[in-house]
Formats: structure tokens, C-alpha cells, sequence
């Protein structure tokens, strides 16, 4: 068959559970830095949030993404065993 579908159940459990560290260290607060009365910290201190909140809107999309896996490759496994099942009754 030219067009085989090859799904890897365990691959995609991996692949949320990774999902889910990296949205982990995403969600981390970063470092204090910036902080004072100089133009040049108070620069930094505004790039800093920026970032900040940038990483706090990606860990949600990632999380997100995790999730998605998860739940796909329960979808899958529930729907391969039903198919193979059926296979064997009708056999």
C-alpha cells in the first residue's frame, strides 16, 4: 500500500511529555535584573518583562500542544484496538 499510516503511540506520549517540560521551564520566572534608577535599567527591566510574558504565552500554546498529543494518542490506541478487534471477530 502506497499510503501506510504509521502511528507511534509511545512516540507521541513522548513527545507531550517533552511538550510539557519545556512549557514548564517556559512558565519559569526568569532571573531579577534591571532594577534601579538608571534609563539603561529600566530599559532592561521593560525587555525583561517583555520576554517574560512572551514565554508565559508560548508555555500556554505548548501546554496546549501536550495535551493535544495525549489526547491523540489515546484516540488512536482506542481506535486501533477497536479495529484489530474487529478484525478478529469477523476471522
Amino acid at each position: 500500500m502506497a499510503n501506510e499510516l504509521n502511528v507511534s503511540t509511545d512516540g507521541l506520549r513522548t513527545a507531550a511529555a517533552n511538550s510539557e517540560i519545556t512549557a514548564a521551564e517556559l512558565a519559569a520566572e526568569p532571573a531579577e535584573g534591571g532594577q534601579g534608577t538608571h534609563p539603561s535599567q529600566a530599559g532592561v527591566a521593560a525587555i525583561l518583562a517583555a520576554a517574560q510574558s512572551v514565554r508565559a504565552r508560548q508555555s500556554l500554546r505548548v501546554s496546549g500542544q501536550a495535551d493535544d498529543l495525549s489526547v491523540s494518542s489515546a484516540r488512536y490506541d482506542d481506535t486501533d484496538s477497536g479495529g484489530a478487534e474487529a478484525i478478529t471477530g469477523t476471522v
